[in-house]
């Protein structure tokens, strides 16, 4: 393995590079075709650095997924990430500042995919066979809409996999892995009342705005810091006019949980809150969209296999728990050990100022290999 960090380091221009192109295609999740433009410019690596032609799942509305194998064994290794984004086209743009490099999706986790290929063009190249097949999903619809069409398969590989590496964007600047993540639900609610005019009729109208008030007010009293639970009431939209009273309102609730039974009690709270308005009809739609990311015994161990590579490659690792989602809670759901924020390191994740440090490339995309080559 000591043949592995020289030639990535030697390769450092040609993985920025890569970064800043794959940066550059732009792939807003709810934007197919762009996505696939993105997932195109990904193949094509695969088939050039890899010599192997990736499979295409197909959809028809959301991005299409990328399959792949590296290797052979009875055992296998997951490998998951998205090359969607939440950013429409032009709302950011590449930039470099020293060794920061700034873009749309380039911690979440653009970096993260290509330091994949090259960890495995590394060992291509060097002539280093991995212990298991690598079993490679990268999909297309994760970013907002939690990943409907690709979870099935990721859940399936997993079931089939020993250990899920998942690079995500690590946490804060000094790159931690994230070996809890919590679970997430989503709702949409909706309120039906009676419009009336605002002037001459107001006593005969129902407000569903009205109605949707009082029930945020009861959503957000599910919030409870001591054990993890929040609930946040991310959207509103409602009426069609100022002197109408409204007839229509909409909520959109994010709910996170640190494990299952809490994710279930906030579900039936929800569902248990009572009217304010009998008169106004409400309609609850949602549940979980991603499963607790628990932290085991087999995870810990991985971690620590991680944190003693990271040390002879020269950089310290730590871990860390967190409330953002990621598809490795569908692996660790199926019983696998996960390490998750294998990616980039850098900040910034769906804000503006999203970046990574290049500096820490080589390092990250070392250690990828090492893991995919001893595990």
């Amino acid at each position: 393995m000591r043949s592995i960090k020289p030639y990535i380091s030697e390769h450092k221009a040609d993985i920025i590079n890569d970064i800043k192109s794959l940066v550059k295609k732009e792939s807003p999740t709810k934007d197919k075709s762009a996505v696939d433009e993105a997932g195109a410019w990904i193949k094509d690596k695969i088939r050039t650095y890899l010599e192997i032609e990736p499979e295409t799942i197909e959809q028809q509305e959301t991005g299409n997924h990328i399959y792949f194998t590296v290797g052979e064994g009875d055992e296998q290794i997951l490998l998951s990430g998205h090359f969607d984004t939440v950013w429409g086209k032009g709302d950011l743009s590449l930039k470099v500042d020293g060794e920061v490099l700034y873009g749309p999706g380039v911690i979440d986790m653009k970096t993260g995919l290509v330091q994949y290929l090259w960890a495995l063009r590394a060992l291509k190249e060097n002539g280093v066979s991995s212990n298991k097949k690598i079993v490679a999903l990268f999909n297309g619809d994760h970013e907002g809409i939690a990943s409907p069409t690709s979870r099935p398969y990721i859940e399936e590989e997993a079931r089939r996999s020993v250990y899920g590496i998942v690079a995500e964007a690590a946490t804060g600047e000094q790159g931690a892995l994230k070996t809890f993540r919590k679970g997430i639900y989503r709702y949409t609610i909706q309120f039906h009342g009676k419009s009336s005019h605002a002037g001459n009729d107001h006593e005969t109208g129902e407000s569903a705005i009205l109605e949707a008030a009082h029930f945020i007010n009861q959503l957000e009293a599910l919030t409870n810091y001591d054990n993890g639970t929040t609930v946040n009431v991310g959207q509103i939209t409602g009426g069609t006019g100022i002197n109408v009273r409204p007839d229509f309102a909409e909520i959109k609730v994010d709910v996170r949980v640190t494990n299952h039974e809490a994710g279930e009690v906030t579900d039936k709270a929800i569902h248990d809150i009572e009217k304010h308005n009998d008169k106004i009809e409400i309609n609850i739609n949602g549940g979980e969209v991603r499963p607790v990311m628990e932290k085991t015994k087999q995870t810990e161990a991985l971690f620590q296999q991680a944190k003693s590579y990271a040390k002879d490659i020269g950089f310290e690792l730590e871990q860390v728990a967190v409330g953002g989602g990621s598809d490795g809670s569908f692996i660790a759901s199926q019983g696998t050990p996960t390490l998750d924020g294998l990616g980039g390191v850098g900040g910034g994740p769906h804000a503006r100022n999203e970046h990574i440090n290049t500096n820490k490339v080589v390092e990250r995309t070392t250690l990828l290999a090492t893991l995919l080559a001893t595990l």
